[in-house]
């Protein structure tokens, strides 16, 4: 009779063939591994520097068969034990989309080195494993019991079965939190630009992620052996509808499990980077804020997985990665770790303006943020731009309150409006790696495009750090049943040029046409240092977002109310050696 469970296998796995295609794939791969070989030496010459003694590690290749006879292909980094009774924690990493079991194995290897047993896969239809990828569907949840069961089972590396850690970046993020919910074995689990709801994701504010959609489908293709109901969901995305999608991507969000932590004290690292577009870090702080056992967030400026990407290419002193170390050593070794941070902040926030500093909460939501709330009034016949005015404590206010409540103004929409959130992808990468910031020309918008783009200035008359996530509330009407609003938060300069610091969208699909709706959104979480002006700019159009229209008769009504309110959350204290140069705001 067939053995029942996962096994170790001298079969190699049936990997289906596309020609040139998977040979580019696997020269891939085989530049990855030479990375990692290259690294691997440096971290033995590095070695005599190191101050705690290593563990010498066994290296193996394995193949797992799980529960559908699907093979896993992985890696084990196995230290070799110093004493008789010796037994060691396990850490699991789960792959990114799109990349193999050999994505960790430089960082997998330090971690070993330091008395861990490392265990890297390949998720299923990814890497050399077989069958085809689900997306962190149920056969991924599944898979990741049968590879902890197996490591478990091997006796001679002398796994500690009741320290075990779950990791992995972007993909490997999601399954980890996911995996750490479902299997009750886990005590700690680390997503580094990871997600907690697939929805929020892909389909935030009934807003479909084009670009970043696109490009998961495109490299899932090009790289892995995808099952067919992902493009199909992907297309009902694109086509706005929401009630297909939602069930789908339930069951591969943590969210959704999230009851599943209650009372296991589960030690939860996040780390999310502030420009990532597909993995927003707004979301994963609502999960951390929900989360109620041992907990650290990680905030750092870049794109997607930019923040963890070094470590793995062998670059020493990577923040994240020295925080994942120090983690891992409070949570399964119980020590204090040697070689990395001991701060006990529960949140830590890399600041924009400045990347060597970083503001550190012991709380959150903290008490060092103070909300301001501005109120918006239109702009004059001849003016440039509406105004952001405060909406308590001033008299400004009380004419706010008094005298627009019933003014309106009307966006038609265009593709050209002078606001930008940057080329797709490019300028992400540009922002990121070398400070090229998006910028858009407020003026165009105020002239040219003046009746598809408004925005509304604030002056801000001393250097001020906003840090954390800005809200917005407005109320909106349309002669059609589908429409998209595009909203804007610019750093602005003398010559009223805005610099993107944050941003956001809603989309429509199936409205009543003529109805007031009061709507509420996030922008995208910043912590950066602001000074000259602040401004709110509304479009309906970006390339980052699938329309729900874009006839060239398509109006958007915005309608001046109380509703109508940005909500900025500035530090009171910044937490810089010349915290005296940053007032509170204003």
């Amino acid at each position: 009779p067939a053995q029942a469970g996962p096994t170790v296998s001298s079969q190699r796995p049936r990997v289906i063939s596309h020609g040139l295609l998977h040979m580019a794939v696997l020269g891939l791969w085989a530049l990855i591994l030479a990375v990692a070989l290259v690294g691997s030496c440096m971290l033995d010459f590095a070695r005599g520097f190191e101050g705690p003694e290593l563990w010498k590690v066994t290296f193996h290749k394995v193949w797992i068969r799980s529960f559908d006879d699907t093979l896993l292909s992985a890696v084990a980094h196995v230290p070799v034990r110093k004493a008789t009774f010796e037994s060691f924690p396990v850490v699991f990493f789960m792959n990114s989309w799109a990349l193999s079991e050999f994505e960790y194995i430089i960082e997998a290897t330090r971690i070993a080195e330091h008395g861990y047993i490392v265990f890297e896969y390949a998720t299923r239809g990814f890497g050399l494993s077989g069958g085809r990828v689900g997306a962190a569907g149920p056969n991924d949840q599944r898979d990741i019991s049968e590879v902890i069961s197996f490591v478990l089972s091997q006796r001679e590396w002398h796994p500690d079965t009741n320290k075990l850690g779950l990791a992995g970046i972007s993909y490997g993020g999601g399954l980890s939190l996911i995996g750490a919910a479902l299997d009750n074995r886990i005590k700690v689990a680390i997503a580094m630009s990871g997600w907690q709801s697939l929805k929020e994701a892909l389909f935030k504010n009934r807003s479909p992620n084009q670009v970043w959609g696109n490009v998961l489908m495109a490299s899932g293709f090009l790289t892995g052996r995808m099952e067919a109901d992902i493009p199909a969901m992907w297309a009902e995305v694109l086509k706005g509808n929401e009630s297909a999608f939602s069930g789908w991507a339930a069951k591969r969000s943590a969210k959704t499990f999230a009851d599943r932590f209650r009372g296991r004290n589960v030690a939860l690292l996040l780390s999310s980077n502030l420009e990532d577009r597909l993995f927003e870090s707004d979301d994963m702080l609502d999960f951390f804020q929900a989360y109620s056992g041992p907990k650290k967030m990680l905030l750092n400026q870049g794109i997607h997985a930019s923040a963890e990407m070094s470590s793995l290419f062998g670059m020493p002193d990577n923040y994240v990665w020295k925080e994942v170390k120090a983690w891992l050593d409070r949570w399964l070794k119980k020590q204090l770790p040697t070689n990395s941070s001991t701060d006990d902040a529960l949140v830590t926030v890399q600041v924009r303006s400045d990347m060597r500093a970083r503001e550190h909460f012991t709380e959150w939501p903290s008490k060092q943020v103070e909300w301001l709330e501005y109120g918006a009034t239109p702009r004059p016949f001849l003016g440039l731009h509406g105004s952001l005015v405060p909406r308590s404590g001033t008299d400004s206010s009380t004419l706010l309150n008094e005298s627009h409540t019933e003014d309106e103004e009307e966006l038609r929409f265009a593709k050209v409006t002078g606001l930008t959130l940057g080329v797709p992808v490019v300028a992400e990468v540009l922002q990121a790696y070398a400070d090229k910031r998006i910028v858009s020309n407020l003026v165009f918008s105020s002239t040219m495009a003046r009746s598809h783009a408004i925005w509304y200035y604030t002056p801000i008359r001393q250097r001020s750090r906003i840090c954390g996530t800005p809200t917005l509330g407005f109320k909106v009407s349309s002669e059609s049943s589908k429409w998209q609003v595009v909203a804007y938060l610019f750093s602005v300069d003398w010559l009223s040029r805005g610099t993107l610091i944050s941003h956001g969208s809603l989309t429509c699909w199936n409205c009543t046409a003529m109805e007031r709706y009061a709507q509420q959104i996030k922008l995208r979480t910043l912590c950066e240092d602001v000074e000259g002006g602040l401004a709110l700019a509304f479009s309906l159009y970006s390339d980052m977002y699938k329309p729900a229209s874009t006839h060239h008769n398509l109006h958007v009504k915005f309608h001046y109310s109380e509703s109508f309110v940005l909500r900025i959350p500035f530090l009171s204290t910044p937490s810089l050696p010349s915290a005296h140069d940053f007032p509170v705001y204003m």
